[in-house]
């Protein structure tokens, strides 16, 4: 304990005298951002994060820590690390000549290139060394390069030799009390990626927006061209939107017709899946559009999604979310399956609000023959999402019937609530879409 204790005081006192050195030599000291905070405890910590969140300067302080902190090996060769990145050339960006690389970190650092490979040295006897995994020598390269305390795996989801680089990475990460892992990447919808994925033991988001450093301006331009797409979840607020083969809906079908905001509508539903077990309660509320500006369809109706608030909870909580939307949207009805619940649901819902418009609805066949409808109102481009709903369309492009484990609650209560708008006719259609309480009464409620 009393070891313990000394080398915490050590490492306090080191980190401190770091940061006076940096602070002499005109370097800002480090001021973490939320996001940017190490967990408490973790062995494979994964940062999934979008363009500019501050990823590298996350991990590059992570290592310096590492380096600084109690030996992993011996006081003479404290810490063994490897910073592994797609290529080579961006492991040696990341360890000497971006603003926020290794080798600026720690004044006595030294970046160093030599046939033996390449590295930042440092004046305790660690050393960090650098890999790319582009090529199959890259992976050899990896086997080679001995053993190690301590890895920075950069933009993993890039990789290209993402298992075989992974594979060897894992083999040589034996040294010290803590093998740790820091990852930091832009997501992307690979098996490999996200079978590594599930491994971590800690995942933290980040988006773009989470950085107030980054160019305004610039900031703005790429929301105006990616905000509201499948690219622009995965790059700029770092979503994993994975797809898997023979799912019922793809990225692109939903990408298609997407609008930023939702256009007049007749009626809105609020549905409500409730869950079975330990699953989430689905409820996902959508509209019916008689006149659609969109410019498809001819003079059909269409469909606008508007929220998706499904998410694991208690009776009470869903049935409150349910209302509170069925509120907020001025919507017409709420729709319930109540096949698991039966009568209950509809108690549930009338506790809450004793006077809400409610109907019951039963599952009599699948949810694949239930869902086909719906995809085809998709495929003739008359459904559209208002915005992005990024829990519901990660379920829509990873569900495949009769394969898939588990039960879609999202999208069952999308389409019991788009089957709910397109079997009856629409009532007088509003001049506009609106949040304002006095609406209900205009609409009969």
């Amino acid at each position: 304990m009393k070891t313990d204790l000394r080398l915490k005081r050590r490492h306090d006192w080191l980190a401190e005298l770091a940061e006076l050195r940096l602070e002499d030599a005109g370097i800002a000291p480090w001021e973490p951002l939320p996001h940017q905070i190490p967990p408490d405890v973790w062995s494979f910590w994964l940062m999934e994060a979008g363009r500019g969140a501050g990823k590298t300067a996350t991990a590059s302080h992570v290592v310096t820590d590492h380096i600084n902190g109690p030996p992993c090996i011996s006081k003479q060769i404290p810490h063994r690390v490897a910073l592994i990145a797609p290529t080579l050339g961006d492991a040696i960006e990341s360890a000497a000549h971006t603003d926020m690389a290794l080798a600026r970190l720690d004044l006595s650092a030294r970046f160093t290139q030599s046939a033996g490979g390449s590295m930042v040295r440092y004046a305790n006897g660690s050393q960090v060394r650098l890999f790319g995994c582009h090529t199959r020598e890259d992976v050899e390269r990896l086997r080679a390069g001995g053993n190690r305390c301590f890895v920075w795996a950069e933009e993993i989801a890039a990789w290209r030799y993402l298992t075989e680089a992974w594979d060897q990475m894992q083999f040589g990460l034996r040294l010290g009390p803590n093998p740790q892992i820091v990852g930091t990447t832009t997501p992307k919808a690979r098996p490999e990626y996200v079978k590594i994925r599930n491994t971590a033991t800690k995942i933290t988001h980040a988006t773009t927006l989470d950085n107030p450093e980054l160019n305004a301006a610039q900031v703005q331009r790429l929301l105006e061209r990616y905000e509201g797409t499948s690219l622009g979840e995965q790059e700029l607020y770092g979503h994993l939107i994975e797809e898997a083969e023979g799912a019922l809906w793809t990225s692109v079908m939903i990408d298609a017709d997407r609008l930023p905001t939702a256009p007049s509508m007749s009626r809105i539903v609020v549905a409500v899946d409730p869950p079975g077990g330990a699953t989430e309660a689905g409820i996902v509320a959508a509209g019916l559009i008689p006149n659609c500006p969109c410019g498809s369809g001819g003079r059909q109706p269409h469909f606008a999604v508007l929220e998706d608030g499904s998410e694991k909870l208690t009776p009470d909580e869903w049935g409150t979310r349910a209302v509170d939307m069925y509120r907020k949207l001025n919507a017409d009805r709420i729709v319930a399956e109540m096949n698991f619940g039966g009568d209950m649901v509809e108690s549930v819902i009338r506790t809450i609000d004793a006077d809400v418009p409610f109907r019951p609805v039963r599952a009599s066949r699948g949810k694949a023959i239930r869902a086909e409808p719906v995809v085809g109102l998709y495929e003739q481009r008359r459904v559209h999402h208002i915005g992005t709903l990024v829990g519901l369309e990660e379920q829509m492009v990873q569900w495949v019937p009769d394969e898939s484990k588990w039960s879609p609650d999202r999208i069952d209560a999308l389409v019991w609530a788009i089957s709910e708008l397109s079997k009856r006719k629409p009532r007088k259609k509003l001049d506009g879409w609106s949040a304002d309480p006095d609406l209900r009464k205009t609409r009969g409620i």
